[in-house]
């Protein structure tokens, strides 16, 4: 909310909730991504899992699970949490940027140009996204695709110095 986050009093005040309901929404959530925050990746997927468990609609959880897949380099399992938040929720742009370099550390850079384009035409402003931009700059160089990466990483600068304060948060 604008200023520094206190990790222990949310991860308390967090785990009194789900102590006092354990289906609670956005309580196991709030706790994974406090605990991926800290590092703990273990209790972090140990909580997102009971987010998923307790609220099955709450598929936000998957994106979270995959960053948390994804910086453990489990690959394969973010990779599938990633599709199937895409699919859930096609008109925001992060979803498919994470994809996005999941793929690329998979090096499946063809599949990468793919995400890329369905992001192109389904999320609002992407054409707009220098994520986005960068993420397809990096498929295309490795496919040896100079020109066109030479292309996407121009456009990707141009608009990150477009960015403001605001926009990184």
């Amino acid at each position: 909310g604008g200023g520094e986050y206190d990790l222990e009093k949310a991860e308390s005040a967090f785990r009194r909730a789900t102590r006092i309901d354990p289906k609670i929404l956005w309580g196991h959530y709030q706790l994974a991504r406090i605990y991926f925050v800290k590092g703990d990746s273990a209790k972090a997927i140990e909580e997102i899992n009971l987010e998923l468990k307790y609220n099955p609609e709450n598929l936000r959880s998957l994106y979270v699970r995959g960053l948390i897949y994804g910086f453990g380099k489990n690959f394969t399992e973010a990779e599938e949490d990633f599709r199937r938040f895409t699919l859930w929720a096609p008109k925001e742009w992060a979803g498919y940027n994470d994809l996005a370099w999941i793929l690329a550390s998979e090096k499946k850079y063809q599949e990468v140009k793919a995400v890329i384009e369905s992001a192109m035409k389904e999320a609002p402003s992407a054409d707009e996204n220098p994520w986005l931009w960068n993420s397809l700059g990096v498929a295309e160089l490795n496919l040896q695709e100079f020109k066109n990466a030479e292309k996407s990483f121009t456009k990707a600068r141009i608009l990150a110095e477009k960015l403001t304060l605001g926009d990184w948060r």
